[in-house]
Parts: structure tokens; C-alpha cells; sequence
């Protein structure tokens, strides 16, 4: 009988063990949970933070071109695009967290430094600060708040191989005097049968509405081989002004085109140079809140005159060129005035094809790390 009793008092000791070891067991269980719902709300805040830094740094991108007002934009656009965010916890940004560079692996420099020197920077950095974050379970483990902190570089492509907003037209330059960078040129329509220099020549395969939303790339040729098409200088001056007249809001010269379908630029003051259009960006100048940054920067193919075939009407180009357009064209005169920009900037889209001949002048904003 004694050893019964101690046999159901040993059981009822055990019974005491199983409890306690239980309710240990279930609180780690539930630690362990709330822990993973943490960690889960920190990878999500996390995200959102780099979501946000990333947009940054490619708004501040597609601002540079290489003048001091495009690093003035590019602080001016990174702040702007975090602003857009719709943080719990606000999170802003000042010019410090914005900084540059012009290797992507190099020394990253303040904006003020930058403006100073800006031909060659390439490269965007913007780092957020520190934001905190509540612990919703672990609070008892790893403290009430955890920050959490994003960083994100873009800058500047390899050369563009065509930008899409380009004219379906090429350029003829004299052989002896090529068309020269940082100036101002002014080139004339002229019969397809001539092969005039400081002239220009719509391409084969550019209808009115290619040459206004500049389809180029569809175009089937070999590299660097071009024809032109068979036109008065009427036409081919009918044909320019619709694609470069849309990009000051004009479309009287293509009535079925609109701000729509061939948006214009956001600075439409006629006959400026280069450097003032780049200071009205820097100061954040929009003239028209329907258009779109850059648009009155093409990249045409050029061609010496001794390139151009007045049979064939093939012409091959040695190179791509960025240039401005200083005004519209006006009929009858139809005389096209651009400046041959000559530096390195950025443009809203574009693109590349391997093998293909490409321009160092124009780039697209791309999201590095």
C-alpha cells in the first residue's frame, strides 16, 4: 500500500513537470511567432523604403546632362519623387543625402561639389535615413523599435543606339567642315536628287506620323545605311514640321496629332541656346504642364555629302548625333535651326541594340544598385 502511494505521488509530480514544460514551451511558440510577424513587417517596411529610394535615384538620373543645372534638377527630382511615398513614419530627404559621382564605383561627392565640375558626372546616390520601425511582438526580445535604412545608385547608360523620340530624318554636313559640337547650325530642305551639304533629307519609310513620334528604329536597314525618300523640298519640309513643331505644342502642320500622342516639351521659348534651355530646368521652369523633359533634344543620323548616293538614295552615316532644336520650322523657308549639343545626358527612353552604332551623347537613366 506504501508503495502505491508513493507511485500516484510520483505521477502527480510528473503531471506538475508536464504543465510547466508545456506553458514554457507554448510561450517560445508564441515568441517564435510574433517574432516571424516581425521579422515579415520589417522585410515589408524594408521594401517599401527601397522602393522608395530606388524611384529617388532614378528621378535624380534622368536629370543629369552634364551642366550644373541638371545636378540642381537631379536634387531637385530625387526629393520630389520620396515625396510621392506615403510613409506612416515621414521620411524626407535635403541635398545631403543626395550625392555624385563619375564612376559608379568611385568617390561620391556632394551636389554643391558636383555643380562645380559637371560635365562628367554619370551617377546618382540617394540614402535615406534611419527609420524606425515598432516591434509589434518581440518588443520584450529585440527593444519597442528597429531602424531600418535604404540606399540606391542609378545613373547614366552605355550610348543609346536610338532615342524614340527622335525625327525620321538624317543630316548631310559638308566633308571638309563637319557639323561641329556646341554650336549652332542651320541646314535647309533640298531635293532628294541633290546632295547638297547643311542640308536634311527625311528617311525612307517615315510618313507624317513616324516623323512625329519618331518610329526610326522600325526601319530595316543595316547599320549605319539609311535611304532617303524620294521628295520635293515642299515635302520634306512638310514632313519636318510636324515632328519638330509638335515639340513646341504646335500641330497645326498634322492636325490629328496632339499633346497626347506626340507630347511637347516642357520649355517651348523659341530660339535659346542649349545652355539657357539647361538653366530654365535647373530653375524648374515648365511652360507647358503637358509635356515632357528633353523632347526638343533628337539623335539623327549624320552623313558627309559625298556619303549620300543622289541614284540610289542610300546614304550611310558615321555617326549619331544629339542635337537641340532652337525653333520651329516655318514654311516657306523651312530651314530647321539646331545646336549640336556634343555632351553626355539623359533622355526619357531609348534604346540600345548590340552591334549597332551607338552615341555617347545620349544615354537613358538606369537603376545600378
Amino acid at each position: 500500500m506504501k508503495q502505491r502511494c508513493n507511485q500516484q505521488g510520483e505521477r502527480r509530480g510528473e503531471r506538475g513537470s508536464v504543465l510547466a514544460v508545456s506553458t514554457v514551451g507554448m510561450l517560445a511558440f508564441l515568441l517564435a511567432t510574433g517574432l516571424a510577424v516581425d521579422i515579415s513587417h520589417f522585410y515589408t517596411a524594408k521594401a517599401e523604403l527601397q522602393n522608395a529610394a530606388d524611384a529617388a535615384a532614378l528621378a535624380g538620373a534622368s536629370q543629369l546632362n552634364s551642366s550644373t543645372g541638371g545636378v540642381k534638377r537631379a536634387v531637385a527630382e530625387a526629393t520630389r519623387t520620396l515625396n510621392k511615398f506615403d510613409f506612416k513614419n515621414n521620411v524626407t530627404i535635403t541635398s545631403s543625402n543626395v550625392t555624385f559621382a563619375s564612376n559608379l564605383n568611385g568617390s561620391y561627392i556632394d551636389a554643391a561639389t558636383a555643380q562645380s565640375n559637371p560635365t562628367n558626372i554619370r551617377f546618382v546616390k540617394v540614402t535615406l535615413p534611419d527609420r524606425e520601425v515598432g516591434v509589434f511582438f518581440a518588443a520584450m526580445v529585440i527593444g519597442g523599435k528597429q531602424k531600418i535604412s535604404a540606399a540606391a545608385t542609378a545613373g547614366m547608360s552605355v550610348g543609346l543606339t536610338m532615342n524614340k523620340f527622335n525625327s525620321a530624318i538624317a543630316f548631310i554636313e559638308p566633308d571638309a567642315t563637319p557639323l561641329a559640337k556646341n554650336a549652332a547650325h542651320t541646314l535647309s530642305a533640298k531635293v532628294w536628287s541633290s546632295n547638297a551639304a547643311s542640308t536634311y533629307r527625311v528617311l525612307e519609310g517615315g510618313s507624317g506620323d513616324d516623323i512625329l513620334t519618331g518610329t526610326i528604329h522600325t526601319y530595316n536597314y543595316p547599320v549605319s545605311n539609311y535611304r532617303a525618300q524620294q521628295l520635293s523640298e515642299a515635302d520634306d519640309c512638310r514632313l519636318t514640321r510636324i515632328g519638330f513643331n509638335a515639340r513646341f505644342g504646335d500641330y497645326s502642320a498634322h492636325p490629328g496629332s496632339n499633346a497626347t500622342n506626340a507630347p511637347p516639351d516642357t520649355i517651348v521659348q523659341e530660339n535659346i541656346t542649349y545652355a539657357q534651355y539647361q538653366t530654365m530646368q535647373g530653375n524648374g521652369v515648365v511652360e507647358r504642364a503637358d509635356g515632357m523633359a528633353n523632347r526638343r533634344i533628337i539623335l539623327l543620323p549624320i552623313a558627309k555629302s559625298s556619303a549620300y548616293n543622289t541614284s540610289t538614295r542610300n546614304l550611310t552615316s558615321n555617326r549619331l548625333g544629339a542635337f537641340f532644336i532652337k525653333r520651329k520650322v516655318a514654311s516657306p523657308a523651312c530651314t530647321i535651326s539646331v545646336e549640336y549639343i556634343g555632351d553626355r545626358l539623359t533622355v526619357p527612353v531609348g534604346e540600345f541594340t548590340p552591334g549597332s552604332v551607338q552615341s555617347a551623347e545620349l544615354t537613358i537613366p538606369v537603376l545600378y544598385r
